[in-house]
């Protein structure tokens, strides 16, 4: 064998080497870029789940919202309703009055004479509001 023929043979057995490491590499970066892919369309699925979850967080906090704004508006009218309610009630001020004196330390007497009560409502407020 001539030089010449020993140098194609090297020649053919490294460019066959460089062929073979070649497709070696590319299907490496093909298994790599696949298990990449995989990674990405989990993630991708993972997002999807947590933005269905955030939607319906969302959808239950104004839902949630607007029950208690009518819960507000409830309560305002129910205090409006009770103020009036008390101020039609003429008793109501003197019953107010009696429990103020007897949460001062008045007596039954006193509140009897302050706010023209009988003697059984004064001592059945004094037994539930009394001092003593």
């Amino acid at each position: 064998m001539t030089l010449i023929e020993i140098s194609l043979i090297a020649l053919f057995v490294v460019l066959g080497l460089g062929i073979v490491l070649l497709a070696w590499r590319q299907q490496s970066q093909r298994a790599g870029f696949s298990a990449l892919s995989a990674q990405l369309q989990e993630q991708q699925q993972q997002l999807a789940i947590l933005q269905e979850a955030i939607h319906e967080l969302r959808t239950g906090s104004i839902g949630v919202g607007k029950k208690v704004k009518a819960l507000e508006a409830q309560l305002v009218q129910l205090q409006q309703k009770q103020q009036e309610l008390e101020e039609m009630e003429p008793d109501s001020k003197l019953y107010t009055g009696a429990v103020k004196l007897l949460q001062r330390g008045a007596s039954v007497e006193e509140v009897m004479q302050e706010c023209e009560l009988p003697r059984a409502e004064a001592e059945l407020l004094f037994s539930i509001h009394g001092k003593g």
